[in-house]
């Protein structure tokens, strides 16, 4: 969730859920119960992340361990995401997303495979967040397969709610990561394309809220940087709204007025 300075550290959690190993050694606490015991009898098969936010995208994946693997789209109950992670700084920093369990929820992601020493590197790097277990019943494969492989399956959980603020803003280059991989996801999974992967995304997802600025480079040519921009731009707008849309604004520019919007014609339609 988390990106650049955070790349090694947070961008593992700019969404993601992960599997676990000594989380005791780490901060991190892993959940008991009846999830524990649908672990032992999956056995050692595999160990398996959960990725929310932006594990999804590839590139983001790879950053953060080269050998993360190739990933599966699933839909996952009892996972709620929202914007209301973030990372303590002396810089600037934006909210990132964060997960925490709830039964009447549904969360989208990926699930990408990993060796138990790697789990153990990503739960050395999410200090103070809680390693929690996916129980296999509650994970709905949306490449087309019946079941999930077997194996245990782990996340992330934030370990409180903090909010969009005018001192951590929601940030469009972290949303563009977080979507830009969710069309990946379609592009490659067609069964995933017909779930409406990427809208449910946004639907899945709680606490879109302003301050959101817009610190793409050179935004009056996204594509130049984002080649996804007018294809996320246009999922932002139908899925949040034209009001929420025309709330995201320029570092330092504020909301812009209606006859600023002339010059995205073509960009976001």
């Amino acid at each position: 969730m988390k990106y650049e300075a955070e790349v090694g550290r947070r961008r593992i959690l700019g969404g993601i859920a992960v599997l676990g190993l000594g989380a005791a050694a780490t901060g991190c606490t892993i959940q008991q119960g009846p999830a524990e015991v649908e672990a032992r009898e999956s056995g050692p098969s595999g160990q398996f992340i959960f990725g929310y936010g932006s594990l999804i995208q590839k590139e983001s994946r790879e950053e953060t361990w080269p050998k993360a693997g190739k990933c599966f789209p699933v839909s996952v109950k009892g996972i709620t995401r929202g914007w209301y992670d973030r990372v303590d700084t002396v810089s600037w920093g934006p909210t990132y997303l964060g997960a925490f369990p709830d039964r009447g929820a549904t969360c989208n992601g990926v699930i990408f495979q990993v060796a138990q020493d790697e789990l153990k590197v990503f739960a050395d790097r999410e200090k103070g967040y809680k390693l929690l277990r996916i129980p296999r019943r509650d994970i709905t494969m949306l490449d087309g397969r019946s079941a999930p492989p077997p194996g245990n399956f782990w996340y992330f959980g934030s370990a409180s709610r903090r909010y969009v603020s005018e001192e951590f803003p929601l940030v469009q280059s972290y949303v563009d990561v977080c979507v830009s991989g969710c069309l990946e996801v379609e592009e490659e999974f067609p069964a995933s394309r017909t779930a409406k992967f990427a809208q449910k995304f946004f639907t899945g997802t709680t606490d879109w809220k302003t301050p959101w600025i817009n610190d793409r480079i050179y935004p009056w040519r996204p594509f130049v940087h984002v080649p996804q921009a007018n294809r996320i731009d246009t999922l932002i707008r139908d899925q949040l709204g034209e009001e929420m849309f025309r709330s995201i604004s320029l570092p330092g520019a504020g909301a812009l007025r209606d006859e600023d919007w002339s010059g995205f014609a073509g960009l976001a339609g």
